[in-house]
C-alpha cells in the first residue's frame, strides 16, 4: 500500500474537522489564536520584554483581540512593535473568520428551525400524516373540535418544505382559535420523523393521502414505529381513508389493531345514492359528520336508567337520541321498549360534549296533532334518475340505490364510455345506457324529460382534477338554466374532486349538494376524535338496519296546525322512528334544521319533510 504524505494527512483531517459543523471550527480557531498568543509571548521574551511568560502573552493576547492596542507601542523596541504588528494583522483575519462561520452558524441554525427539524415537544396533540387538498377541511374540524381546549395542537408533517405549508395553512386560517399548527417536513415513512412528531405521545393520528399502496406504507411505518416506544396514551389509533376493497383488509391487517379504517368509495356511492332520492340528506349528513353546529355523542346519563328507549327521547329540549351504546356496541334507533341500564351510554346530537340539559319529567305533547292513520305512499314519484357521466363508483351507486326505490324505477345513463352493465343484478332499476360525448345545452332539454326530475352528474376518472370539475360545472350551468326558464324542481347532486371548486358550485346554487372527498375527511376528522363513531357512521350510511330518511311530514302530524316538536316526536316514537329534524319549503328554497328546539312551536304545510331515523 502506497504511504501517504504528510501533506495528504494534514488535508484530510482538516477535511474532517472542517465538516464537523460550527463548533470544531470556532474551536479550531480558538486553538489557533492561542497557538499564535503562546509563540508571540515567547519570542518577547526573547526581546528582552519585562515580565513573566503570562504577562507576554497576555499583552500579546490583546493586540491580537482588539487591534486598537497597538497604539500604545512605542519605537523604543521596533523588533517588538513589529513582532506585535504581525500579531494584530494575524487577530483581524481570525476575528473576521469567526464572525463569518458564527453569521453562517447561526443562519444555518435558523434555516433549519424553518425547515422544522425540531423534535415537536407536545402531549395529547393530532398528528396529520400528508400534505394534499384534503388538509384544509381536516384542520378546519379539529380547530373546531378543539374549541373546547385551552391549548389544542395539530402537528402536520408533509413532504413540502415547512415554509411552504405554514404560507399555505397561515393564508387559509388567519385564526386559530385555541389550536396551535405546527409543521413539519420529510416523509411519513421514515422513523425519525415520526419521532420528530412525536407521534408516541399524540392521542390521534390522520393519515392524509390519496394512494391506498402510500397509506397502507404509512401504517406499517406507525406500527413498526410504536412497537418500540411507551406510549402516552396507550389508546392512540390511526385514522385512514382506503379507496379499494381489496386494500381495505389489508390495512386493518398493517394496522394491527389501532387502524380505524374508512371505506372511501363506499361510504360516497352510499351517500349520492341517499342524496339522489331524498334531495337535501346529504346536508344532514354534513351536520352529523361536521364540528360546526351539534354533532354526536356518547354520554353517561344515570337518571334515565330504568326508562324505556322510547320515554328518552322527550328529556331533552335541546338534544336528540340516536340509540345507545354498551359493552356488546352501538345501536341506532334500538326498539322502543328497550330498558335503559347503567351499562348504557346515551348517544346524543347536541351542541358540545355534555352540553345537554336533561329535563325533570318528559314534556306533556298533543295527542290531538298526532296522525293514527298514516296517507299510503305513492309509488314512482320521485325515484327517476338521469345519471349524466360514469366513473368506478357508478355500479355501486346504483346498487345502492337499487335497495331503496319501486319496482321499474327508470335510470337513464348518458356517457361516452363503453358501460357495460349486464353482469349486475337489480331488484328494481331499469337501467338505460346512452352513448354519448360531452352533453350540450341542446341535448341536455332533450334528455331531461318531465319524469326525469333527479339528476346525478358523476366525474371523469380519466380527465385530470380541473378538467373533471370544469365539464361537471358546465353541465351544472346547463340544467340551472333549462331549470329556471321551464320552471321545474330539479332534484342535482354533482361529485366534484376539489375542494375549490365544490365551494363555487355551492355559492352558485345554495339548492343543489355538492358530493366529494370533503365528506370522508369529516368523517376522519370525527373519528378521530372519537374511536367509538366508527361503527356508528357505519350504521348510519348501512342499507340494513335503520337509516335516514326524509318522510312527509302529514305522515305524523295535522297540518296547517301549530305544533312543537315534542308531540312530532312522540308520533315519530309511535312508529318506530326517531325525529331528527325537518325540511321546509320557504319562497327561498329549502330550510333544513336538525335538532330544533323542541318547545319552539312551528307550523307545517303540504310537501315539508320530516327527517327521522328508520328502518324503512
Amino acid at each position: 500500500m502506497k504511504k501517504k504524505s504528510f501533506k495528504q494527512k494534514f488535508q484530510y483531517r482538516f477535511d474532517n474537522i472542517m465538516s464537523r459543523g460550527t463548533i470544531a471550527l470556532i474551536g479550531l480557531l480558538c486553538s489557533a489564536t492561542l497557538l499564535l498568543v503562546c509563540i508571540a509571548g515567547l519570542v518577547c521574551l526573547f526581546l528582552g520584554i519585562e515580565g513573566g511568560i503570562g504577562e507576554t502573552i497576555w499583552l500579546s493576547f490583546m493586540h491580537a483581540l482588539d487591534p486598537g492596542t497597538i497604539t500604545t507601542d512605542t519605537l523604543e523596541n521596533i523588533p517588538y512593535v513589529a513582532l506585535q504588528t504581525i500579531v494584530t494583522i494575524c487577530g483581524i483575519f481570525i476575528s473576521s473568520i469567526l464572525i463569518g462561520i458564527i453569521s453562517s452558524g447561526l443562519e444555518a441554525k435558523l434555516a433549519n428551525l424553518r425547515k422544522g427539524t425540531s423534535v415537536v415537544i407536545e402531549d395529547g396533540h393530532t398528528v396529520i400524516l400528508g400534505f394534499n387538498d384534503n388538509i384544509y377541511t381536516l384542520i378546519n374540524e379539529l380547530i373546531g373540535a378543539n374549541e373546547n381546549q385551552k391549548d389544542g395542537c395539530i402537528v402536520v408533517v408533509g413532504e413540502e418544505e415547512k415554509e411552504v405549508m405554514d404560507d399555505a395553512i397561515a393564508a387559509r386560517f388567519p385564526d386559530t382559535k385555541t389550536t396551535r399548527i405546527i409543521c413539519r417536513n420529510g416523509s411519513p415513512c421514515e422513523p425519525h420523523i415520526l419521532e420528530r412528531s412525536s407521534v408516541e405521545t399524540a392521542k390521534a393520528v390522520i393519515i392524509n393521502e390519496y394512494s391506498d399502496p402510500q397509506s397502507i406504507k404509512i401504517i406499517l411505518a406507525l406500527t413498526s414505529y410504536l412497537k418500540d416506544k411507551e406510549l402516552t396514551h396507550p389508546s392512540l389509533y390511526y385514522t385512514v381513508a382506503i379507496n379499494d376493497i381489496e386494500n381495505v383488509e389489508a390495512a386493518r391487517i398493517a394496522g394491527e389493531g389501532r387502524a380505524e379504517v374508512i371505506f372511501a368509495n363506499d361510504a360516497i356511492s352510499r351517500i349520492i345514492a341517499h342524496t339522489c332520492r331524498q334531495p337535501g340528506l346529504s346536508k344532514v349528513l354534513v351536520e352529523l359528520f361536521d364540528y360546526d353546529g351539534d354533532e354526536l355523542y356518547f354520554e353517561d346519563v344515570p337518571e334515565l336508567i330504568g326508562l324505556t328507549f322510547k320515554d328518552t327521547l322527550n328529556y331533552f329540549d335541546k338534544a336528540i337520541v340516536f340509540g345507545i351504546r354498551n359493552d356488546s356496541g352501538t345501536y341506532m334507533n334500538p326498539p322502543m321498549d328497550t330498558i335503559i341500564t347503567k351499562e348504557d351510554k346515551i348517544i346524543l346530537l347536541e351542541d358540545d360534549d355534555g352540553s345537554f340539559v336533561l329535563s325533570d319529567k318528559a314534556p306533556e305533547f298533543n295527542e290531538d296533532l298526532i296522525v293514527k292513520e298514516i296517507p299510503p305512499r305513492k309509488l314512482n314519484e320521485t325515484d327517476d334518475l338521469l345519471v349524466i357521466g360514469s366513473n368506478h363508483m357508478l355500479p355501486a351507486i346504483l346498487k345502492e340505490y337499487d335497495c331503496y326505490v319501486d319496482e321499474g324505477t327508470r335510470v337513464v345513463i348518458v356517457t361516452d364510455e363503453d358501460l357495460d352493465l349486464s353482469g349486475e343484478k337489480y331488484r328494481y332499476i331499469r337501467p338505460e345506457i346512452m352513448k354519448e360525448g360531452f352533453v350540450n345545452r341542446k341535448r341536455m332539454e332533450e334528455i331531461l324529460t318531465e319524469d326525469l326530475d333527479n339528476v346525478l352528474i358523476l366525474s371523469n376518472d380519466h380527465l385530470d382534477e380541473e378538467e373533471t370539475d370544469a365539464r361537471t360545472l358546465l353541465s351544472l350551468i346547463y340544467l340551472w338554466d333549462i331549470i329556471k326558464k321551464e320552471h321545474r324542481r330539479v332534484s342535482i347532486t354533482s361529485e366534484m374532486k376539489r375542494t375549490v371548486n365544490q365551494r363555487l358550485a355551492n355559492q352558485s346554487r345554495g339548492d343543489d349538494f355538492v358530493i366529494g372527498s370533503n365528506i370522508v375527511n369529516l368523517m376522519m376528522t370525527q373519528i378521530a376524535e372519537n374511536r367509538e363513531l366508527t361503527a356508528l357512521f357505519e350504521d348510519i350510511l348501512d342499507e340494513e338496519g335503520s337509516e335516514l330518511y326524509m318522510k312527509p311530514m302529514e305522515n305524523y302530524v295535522k297540518l296547517q296546525t301549530p305544533v312543537d316538536f315534542y308531540t312530532i316526536t312522540e308520533s315519530a316514537a309511535r312508529q318506530g322512528h326517531i325525529a331528527i329534524g325537518y325540511k321546509k319549503l320557504t319562497e327561498e328554497g329549502n330550510e333544513i334544521v336538525t335538532n330544533p328546539l323542541k318547545s319552539d312551536i312551528i307550523t307545517f304545510d303540504e310537501g315539508d319533510l320530516l327527517i327521522v331515523v328508520a328502518e324503512d
